[in-house]
């Protein structure tokens, strides 16, 4: 029990002292107001150093450790009211100064005891945060050797990525990039080529030969392209040709022209009889196509005589030539204009290839091919056709009475007018002289 009594007594004399320096510190924060910034720094330091004398020293000398500050900040007091007023810069700055020192030995001397009784302890501290740091570094490392991993993984992942794209572009062949064109770039890219080429026309190649191989070789040779073109640098080349070829072969019902089925579709279209728009219409499609086939046999044998041809194809080629263009003429009135300019390409080139057909229809497929494009509105080109055939023949008679009666439709003071004026030409002695008067008249 006498122990027990003893501690008690000793706390309270610690706590008594704290109280005194509580008391104390007031005093001194009132004073230091006055004084200028280097005193209040002074104070902060020891309250500073305070913590940790306390946490160094023992729970037994802490008493003793504290009575000399309290002495020395009684002492401060007393030096600055023995100090003149006239001198107050002077006392100012003596005391800052030896408030700078005795913090510092007093720092010195509580750093000796506490180094003197504390030094194993400190060092064993002191190495075991160092232990510490490295295990911890060397933790940190296997976790940084970790994280290296995934970036190899997604490095390997991006090149196996690499590698398949290209592994794709090289795996896609100029055949395999010809073969995903639909038909109509195709047709695109020959005329790019400089090849006056469409489906119709390389059709008709085929029904008299149907090798794709064959008919490519011919079209690149009539066009000179071989090594004409890159495919790296102009994105296409000959091989396209074949390319379009197929394409056209796989889409077209082609199937070898005979003798017989030609010669049945000739007699057919010459026994045809007009009934109504829509059976004539259907009519030239069929007949069109059979004098399609008819030209592709005489360009590809090079027969340029309609009787040379009808030895070769057994048919009437003259007279089915002029009941194909009188099936034209009346059904082109009611179709488009677009209609009219491909027949007007279509059968100048029957005509061009029979060169005893193209002296003979010439005149008439001109006139035909004119009243057409007037009749449709386009009345320029209409009037030059007429203005050159006009121009090229001696009797006239019969080229201004179809001028003038086509324009009856359409405009009647220009038919008088075209009338009036073949009068110059044309008197009773001329055929056609009263057909003339009467569109003049009517």
């Amino acid at each position: 029990m006498p122990t027990k009594t003893t501690k008690k007594v000793t706390n309270k004399k610690v706590v008594d002292k704290k109280e005194e320096v509580k008391a104390v510190k007031p005093v001194e924060e009132k004073k230091v107001e006055t004084k200028p910034v280097a005193e209040k720094k002074a104070p902060a330091k020891k309250v500073e150093a305070k913590p940790a004398e306390e946490k160094k020293a023992p729970a037994k000398k802490v008493a003793a450790e504290k009575k000399a500050p309290a002495k020395k900040v009684e002492a401060k007091p007393a030096e600055e009211k023995k100090a003149p007023a006239k001198k107050v810069a002077a006392e100012k700055k003596a005391p800052a100064k030896k408030e700078e020192t005795k913090p510092a030995e007093e720092k010195k001397v509580t750093a000796k005891k506490a180094t003197a009784k504390k030094k194993a302890p400190a060092k064993k501290e002191e190495a075991k945060p160092a232990e510490e740091k490295k295990a911890t570094v060397e933790k940190k490392t296997p976790a940084k050797k970790a994280a290296a991993k995934p970036a190899t993984t997604k490095k390997a992942s991006t090149k196996k990525k690499t590698t398949t794209k290209k592994a794709t572009t090289k795996k896609m062949t100029k055949e395999e990039q010809y073969a995903r064109l639909s038909l109509d770039t195709c047709l695109d890219l020959a005329k790019a080529m400089s090849m006056d080429v469409t489906r119709d026309s390389i059709i008709q190649q085929l029904i008299l030969n149907p090798d794709v191989k064959s008919v490519s070789e011919n079209l690149v040779n009539k066009y000179q392209l071989t090594g004409k073109f890159n495919f790296e640098e102009d994105g296409y080349d000959e091989g396209l040709v074949e390319v379009l070829v197929s394409k056209v072969f796989e889409t077209a019902d082609i199937k070898p022209q005979k003798p017989e089925d030609l010669q049945a579709d000739v007699t057919h279209a010459l026994n045809y009889k007009y009934t109504d728009v829509v059976a004539d219409g259907e009519e030239y499609k069929d007949q069109f196509d059979t004098m399609r086939k008819v030209l592709m046999i005489a360009q590809h044998k090079d027969i340029h005589d309609s009787k040379k041809l009808e030895e070769e194809v057994g048919v009437d080629v003259e007279k089915f030539v002029e009941e194909f263009m009188d099936l034209a003429y009346s059904v082109l009135k009611t179709w488009k204009y677009e209609d009219v300019d491909y027949y007007e390409h279509f059968i100048y080139a029957v005509l061009s290839q029979l060169e005893d057909l193209h002296n003979k229809y010439s005149n008439r497929i001109m006139m035909d091919v004119a009243d057409l494009y007037i009749l449709h509105g386009d009345y320029g080109l209409g009037d030059a056709d007429y203005a050159y055939i006009l121009r090229e023949n001696q009797i006239k008679d019969y080229i201004y009475y179809r001028y003038a009666s086509i324009y009856e439709g359409v405009d009647k003071d220009k038919a008088k007018q075209i009338a009036n004026q073949a009068l110059q030409f044309v008197d009773d002695r001329f055929t056609y002289y009263p057909n003339i008067i009467a569109v003049l008249e009517g």
